[in-house]
């Protein structure tokens, strides 16, 4: 790239994030949907790195311990240095606080746009957005006329000895009964 262009290039870059910084739907949709993925794609690198140092905790970069010194409160909270364990702590000690932040973002991402300028017509009392949409559906309900219940009348049949007790010997078991032997 020439000196030349190098100017160019850092207004061009000024004019794009002015454009960002507008309250327009799409351009605050698209900031929060880059700003989401890349601090769900920094997360997500912060516990792989915590996972690799605890294969080997002696690779530990010297920019990460020269920053824990300054915290010595920090440390005291962790484990020792030389511990295997110690960068999965610290990873999840750097993520555990950020992961409301990116909650925040996925929520505020998925009411950007036309909801959020929905939801600012609610708020603002403009009856005509309102009145648009229709959330409740009306129906109408139709009682059917009752249909009377006949009463269950006992049906009576001859009954004899012989299959009454017939009756209740199989109702008993469920083995079939032998003809007697003469």
């Amino acid at each position: 790239m020439s000196l030349d262009l190098i100017p160019l290039a850092a207004w061009a870059g000024l004019v794009v994030l002015a454009l960002l910084c507008l309250p327009i739907g799409c351009c605050q949709k698209f900031v929060l949907g880059v700003g989401s993925w890349a601090l769900r794609l920094a997360l997500l690198a912060a516990l792989a790195g915590g996972a690799y140092l605890y294969f080997r905790p002696g690779e530990m970069p010297a920019q990460v311990n020269n920053v824990l010194n300054d915290f010595p409160g920090l440390l005291s909270i962790l484990p020792d240095r030389s511990a295997a364990h110690f960068g999965l702590c610290l990873a999840c000690l750097v993520v555990a606080p950020l992961l409301p932040l990116l909650m925040v973002l996925d929520v505020t991402r998925a009411l950007a746009g036309r909801r959020l300028n929905r939801l600012r017509a609610i708020a603002d009392g403009r009856a005509d957005v309102v009145a648009t949409r229709e959330t409740v559906r009306r129906t109408t309900v139709v009682e059917a006329t009752p249909v009377p219940v006949a009463e269950a009348t006992p049906v009576l049949r001859p009954i004899d000895r012989r299959t009454a007790s017939t009756t209740l010997a199989s109702a008993g078991s469920r083995i079939p009964i032998a003809p007697p032997v003469r």
